[in-house]
């Protein structure tokens, strides 16, 4: 998000016509580095889920996507609603809200 607030084009350069339909090329690395940044967060997310800082009745692909998706929406927020709140801000909020619901409850069992 940092990023994105120093480089505001960015969210229009990802969702351009050019990489999005124009140019195949591309759009498949774009959507290697993607796929590469979601296998490192499932990697670190089972490893969470394994010390119990997480629970395990969520898989780790679905917390990585619910993860990359909230970073997406915030961006897209913030440049829909013309820059009118502190992105890095509201996205740290936001995650802090999703970890806490992706946290185990005390004397839960979530297998």
């Amino acid at each position: 998000l940092t990023a994105i607030a120093e480089t505001p084009a960015l969210p229009s350069i990802l969702f351009s016509r050019e990489l999005q339909v124009d140019n195949p090329a591309l759009r498949d690395v774009f959507r290697k580095l993607l796929s590469a940044l979601q296998g490192r967060l499932v990697a670190a997310i089972r490893e969470l889920q394994a010390a119990g800082h997480l629970r395990r009745d969520v898989g780790p692909e679905d917390v990585a996507i619910l993860l990359t998706s909230l970073v997406q929406g915030v961006a897209i927020r913030w440049t829909l609603g013309a820059r009118g709140f502190a992105l890095v801000t509201e996205g740290l909020r936001l995650f802090d809200v999703q970890m806490e619901l992706l946290r185990p409850k005390e004397g839960a069992c979530d297998a």
